[in-house]
């Protein structure tokens, strides 16, 4: 259940606000133009910018870090701990604050061994696997770019492949567990549920992404609603 709870919270707050607007331009610097936003919505994740180019080695690395080391990524395996605290899962590891933190370092670690796999051969492999946001103006067909991203990557001349890179990211973190996790937790079946899991960390990462800038105009828009009106001079 790592990283479950996060991933659900965000991914309905974006999905309701998205319904109220269609596609909006990516913001020319999206950091500079959210510094006057709570924090809560300045540590999203937020889109790439646009047009497309062909990635350098520090923007692989910065993509790398964006998913390992962000707060969200911090979020991910607290809140998923958590929820596997609550459910006292796996039973041998038991309750109590030793117990929660072997979940944090367990959902973590796992989720550091994937993306590292992952880095390492995105650069041999020459995958582009940074998300871009659709160019449908449809909603439907936004989520299906969403829904097919953990599987996509570009090339070096920007045309769309499956992601080598991914999928062994993907394999690495289905399994790595498997090596500290106690036997409740072995088995192919535990090896299929972690791949959800992981796949809908990545996916629910980028829908953030790509609905982002309409949740930033929504935000803004009921703050400007509310903000006092100055009073009319006669």
């Amino acid at each position: 259940m790592t990283h479950s709870l996060s991933l659900y919270v965000l991914a309905a707050v974006h999905f309701a606000s998205s319904i109220c607007s269609g596609q909006s331009a990516v913001p020319s610097d999206p950091v500079a133009q959210t510094r006057d936003l709570p924090a809560y919505l300045r540590v999203l994740p937020k889109p790439e910018l646009e047009p497309w180019g062909k990635i350098t080695q520090k923007q692989r690395w910065d993509h790398y870090a964006s998913m390992t080391f962000s707060p969200v990524a911090a979020l991910g395996a607290v809140s998923g701990a958590a929820i596997s605290q609550a459910i006292d899962s796996p039973t041998e590891w038991g309750q109590g604050w030793g117990p929660y933190g072997v979940r944090v370092a367990s959902s973590y670690g796992s989720t550091l061994v994937g993306n590292t796999i992952m880095y390492g051969s995105s650069a041999l492999f020459h995958d582009d696997n940074r998300y871009f946001r659709s160019s449908s103006g449809g909603f439907f067909g936004r989520m299906g770019h969403v829904i097919a991203s953990p599987y996509v990557a570009r090339n070096d001349q920007g045309r769309k492949r499956f992601s080598t890179s991914m999928f062994l990211g993907s394999a690495g973190y289905s399994c790595i567990q498997l090596a500290w996790s106690p036997p409740s937790w072995q088995g192919w079946n535990n090896v299929g549920l972690n791949y959800l899991i992981w796949y809908g960390q990545v996916a629910g990462v980028n829908l953030v992404k790509e609905f982002y800038p309409s949740v930033i105009r929504y935000y803004r828009g009921r703050h400007a609603s509310h903000a006092p009106k100055a009073p009319v001079t006669p």
